[in-house]
């Protein structure tokens, strides 16, 4: 039997709000979310499977809204893909990209590394329910490409999406007497026959080399623990569920090494930091321990060496026209 996530009715919901992600905090991922005032408010999340990728469903007679910023995604750096399909309802997505609604009988998938607006709404019925298969992003990548843009929807009334939606609420309402082998191979066939439909759908190509979605994993296992001062080729590969030789192997075929492009990827984090407006009170030093490094001495060494200026000189020219020297720097 699920096991129940958040229960909530009309009794201080206000100050309940919070306990969205469970008892422990584990579920989903950090964001504002809001039960809108209603005048009978009834929610319950059921947690029914529970593996590398886990399976939840909300009702609720409640009009629900759910807001994740970049501060979420700097703050908690979960990377999960979701896949939502409405039983009752629609869901109204608003992202950069634009506004999208999905209705009754219909897919969508999510990134959590995306900042979104997610109104849940309740039918003529006054009913709202949805089913969420959470897996980590760098698990359905094999699936579902990132050119498969956040949003975008797709019947789930026949065809592949339908059986996967089917096979998804067996498992949901059955996990717990599968075994966890067992499980995760049901939730790869059925995020695969999803992401069939997605591709299509979005009129993307399939993805067909297998080195390459490897070399994709890793450079997700690494943008979502940048600021890790241990990440290690070691616990990148564990994370990858690949042998330590084999991820070497895999980014000397791309021509490039852990130890660069993990450093690359911190100097492109923190100079973005650098000039981004919302973070100009930042000092340095913090700046340096988000991008990973150890110690805000060896940030200003590494920086300087690649770019040529120190931090500080660069976050103060960032915003000036570009010249001489300070122009091949930014």
């Amino acid at each position: 039997m699920p096991d129940v996530i958040f229960a909530c009715d009309g009794h201080n919901y206000r100050g309940r709000e919070r306990e969205y992600r469970g008892a422990n905090g584990q579920e989903y991922y950090e964001g504002d979310y809001e039960i809108l005032p209603e005048p009978h408010i009834n929610i319950r999340i059921d947690k029914g499977l529970s593996c590398t990728s886990s399976i939840l469903n909300l009702r609720s007679i409640s009009n629900l809204r759910f807001r994740r910023g970049w501060h979420h995604i700097r703050r908690d750096k979960t990377d999960v893909c979701v896949l939502w399909f409405v039983k009752h309802g629609s869901i109204v997505h608003t992202s950069s990209a634009g506004k999208v609604t999905m209705r009754t009988g219909e897919c969508m998938i999510t990134r959590s590394s995306q900042p979104f607006v997610m109104d849940c709404l309740v039918d003529d019925r006054s009913i709202h329910e949805v089913l969420h298969v959470i897996g980590p992003t760098h698990l359905f990548r094999s699936f579902i490409p990132d050119d498969v843009p956040a949003g975008t929807v797709l019947s789930a009334a026949e065809g592949d999406c339908h059986l996967a939606k089917e096979a998804f609420w067996l498992l949901y309402n059955d996990g717990a007497s599968v075994s966890r082998k067992a499980a995760e191979q049901f939730v790869n066939t059925a995020a695969s026959a999803v992401g069939t439909s997605l591709l299509e759908a979005a009129n993307q190509p399939l993805p067909v080399s297998i080195t390459d979605k490897r070399y994709e994993d890793i450079l997700t296992v690494i943008q979502g623990q940048l600021s890790n001062p241990d990440l290690s080729v070691t616990s990148a590969a564990r994370a990858c569920g690949i042998s330590p030789r084999y991820l070497t192997y895999i980014l000397s075929s791309q021509g490039t090494c852990f130890s660069d492009l993990l450093w690359l990827s911190r100097l492109e984090r923190a100079q973005a930091w650098l000039v981004d407006s919302t973070m100009k009170q930042v000092p340095i030093a913090k700046i340096s321990y988000l991008a990973g490094f150890k110690s805000p001495a060896h940030f200003c060494r590494m920086f300087k060496a690649a770019k040529g200026v120190t931090p500080g000189e660069f976050r103060a020219f960032a915003g000036q026209p570009a010249s001489g020297e300070m122009a091949v720097a930014l």
